[in-house]
């Protein structure tokens, strides 16, 4: 096995993938790769240790390459592909490799990786999207060959220059909620069920331009302790107005109705086994992290049911408390919601419904019908 330098200026390396496709894998054409290598020149065999490729201040070993080949070959068993020869196979993933290697050497001066947290969150979708548990998932790809921890580790690698490209094309393009909506509508997206539309709300937490890793772990954070306040009560509209720098925002982050042709595929991925009144998870995109919240969803020849999330505050009338008086007060209270005062604060202090107090008077989702006359 011939064993080959590649030494190369970072800067120029970087600004080259910062036009690249977002796909981390065969991001240089398979010539470019070649001749980069071919331009540095054999330097020895070294079969003993099996180094193959000597890439600036790291090395790509054989059974780096063995790797990525059983990877490759599971992947494209589960695809239903033919695989091809293993000479011609190596070849390609050896060009991967190399170029891989370089983009984690531009993402490690930058301090940039992918967090134990975002691999795993990338695991649990995998396993969604192929409709396993995580055991599952797990059990398929130690069947396949590959021992969890490459599979885990080739990830991770994956994400981290999926995010070092991501971060190079934020500081270049700042795309609006209007742009996108003109590019779907320009622009039919294929592959995508065409039977099936969503009502959503949305939450936008927007990237400065330039940040740094830790300025976009605090949005996720941020964004995250968001979602926890709308688990725990706050109005995701009310959360939407206070919070998201969406277009939307005034509006309780409402997008409506929309088809899945006309989603991003990233809002598709989130929401797709998302139920009515559910939320998706936090996810990010070039222009910063989401959340969805999914107000409706129907399938071919069904109704889309817009559900309400509804909160109250209940006085009960008594002896000692007239209907005047009992108007009053709660006019009162009204008063202070409407000036800005939190209205779960206020259920938690005034509301008598020992059910709902506690929640900031939160009832739930509730579909058209499932209330009293006067509450419709």
């Amino acid at each position: 096995m011939e064993l080959i330098s590649v030494l190369v200026d970072l800067r120029r390396v970087f600004q080259y993938f910062a036009g690249a496709a977002l796909h981390p894998k065969r991001c240089l054409p398979a010539a470019a790769a070649f001749a980069l290598a071919l331009s540095c020149g054999v330097l020895a065999d070294q079969s003993l240790n099996r180094v193959m490729v000597v890439v600036n201040d790291g090395v790509i070993t054989e059974a780096d390459l063995n790797r990525e080949i059983s990877l490759a070959e599971m992947e494209l068993r589960s695809a239903g592909q033919t695989l091809p020869p293993r000479d011609v196979l190596a070849s390609g993933l050896l060009e991967e490799l190399i170029v891989d290697t370089l983009m984690l050497d531009v993402a490690a001066r930058a301090s940039i990786i992918a967090t134990d947290r975002e691999v795993a969150y990338a695991l649990t979708t995998i396993a969604r999207q192929n409709r396993l548990t995580l055991p599952q998932l797990e059990a398929a790809i130690v069947g396949a060959g590959v021992a969890i921890e490459d599979y885990e580790t080739d990830l991770r690698k994956q994400l981290t220059i999926r995010k070092l490209i991501d971060r190079q094309i934020r500081r270049q393009v700042d795309v609006s909620d209007q742009e996108i909506d003109d590019y779907l509508a320009q622009n039919p997206q294929e592959d995508k069920p065409d039977d099936i539309e969503f009502d959503l709300a949305h939450i936008l937490l927007k990237s400065p331009s330039g940040a740094s890793e830790s300025q976009i772990s605090e949005l996720r954070d941020r964004l995250e302790k968001i979602r926890q306040e709308v688990i725990g009560g706050l109005a995701f509209s009310e959360a939407a107005r206070r919070y998201s720098d969406g277009t939307k925002a005034s509006e309780g982050g409402m997008l409506g109705v929309r088809t899945a042709e006309q989603l991003p595929q990233l809002f598709l991925d989130a929401v797709a086994e998302v139920p009515p009144g559910g939320l998706s998870p936090v996810f990010q995109s070039s222009n910063g992290w989401h959340l969805l919240k999914v107000l409706g969803r129907k399938s071919q020849g069904e109704t889309v049911v817009r559900q309400q999330e509804v909160r109250h505050i209940l006085i009960r009338a008594s002896a000692l408390l007239p209907d005047e008086q009992l108007r009053v007060r709660l006019e009162r209270i009204r008063e202070r919601i409407v000036a800005g005062e939190d209205f779960g604060a206020v259920a938690r202090l005034q509301s008598e419904d020992a059910n709902t107090r506690a929640l900031g008077g939160n009832i739930g989702w509730l579909s058209p019908g499932e209330l009293p006359g006067e509450f419709e």
